[in-house]
């Protein structure tokens, strides 16, 4: 009897030691992931079809980019979600048929389904994008505000979060970029 007492008493520790352990690693996990890879949740359809309304991403946060990398960023306080086409200095040009062109290579934009320009495009073309700055295009160009208004312009590094790296929700949907 007083073993069975004292069995019981140790699976009761266990338990609770387990229990213990396991609010441990998820308190270090979100540490983690709030720390150096927050969680977002994507609205609108700027960047369909790669990212639609309600999709779930990590960003990692990071100032290092390079053409066709996701980039997440503050605009008039809401969380943006746009592609990244052109580094300081470059040379945009979108022609009048939606194909852009970075110092005057044409870039291959296989994420396009429809090149059907944005009617409130106002920037002119080409451009230069400006030292310390950011030219980014949605992928869903006819309804994203993007670069090429200059309402928004290009992103300051300074208002960039990071990159998208993944998309984890919905889980049909998760994608490494």
């Amino acid at each position: 009897m007083h073993s069975i007492f004292i069995y019981k008493l140790k699976g009761t520790v266990m338990k609770k030691h387990c229990v213990f352990i396991s609010l441990i690693v998820v308190c270090i996990v979100m540490f983690i992931i709030t720390t150096w890879c927050p969680i977002y949740v994507v609205e609108g359809e700027s960047m369909d079809p790669t990212l639609v309304n309600n999709d779930v991403v990590c960003i990692k946060k990071t100032k290092s980019f390079k053409q066709g990398d996701l980039i997440a960023f503050q605009y008039n306080n809401k969380l943006l979600v746009r592609r990244v086409i052109g580094l300081s200095g470059d040379k945009i040009n979108i022609d009048s048929s939606g194909y852009v062109f970075v110092n005057e290579k044409k870039l291959d934009e296989n994420y396009i389904q429809n090149r059907k320009d944005n009617p409130l495009r106002d920037e002119v073309f080409p451009y230069t994008v400006p030292e310390g700055q950011i030219f980014v295009l949605g992928d869903n160009r006819h309804h994203a505000i993007d670069s090429r208004m200059r309402d928004l312009g290009c992103i300051d590094n300074d208002k960039i979060i990071g990159q998208v790296v993944m998309k984890i929700y919905p889980i049909t949907r998760f994608s490494v970029y």
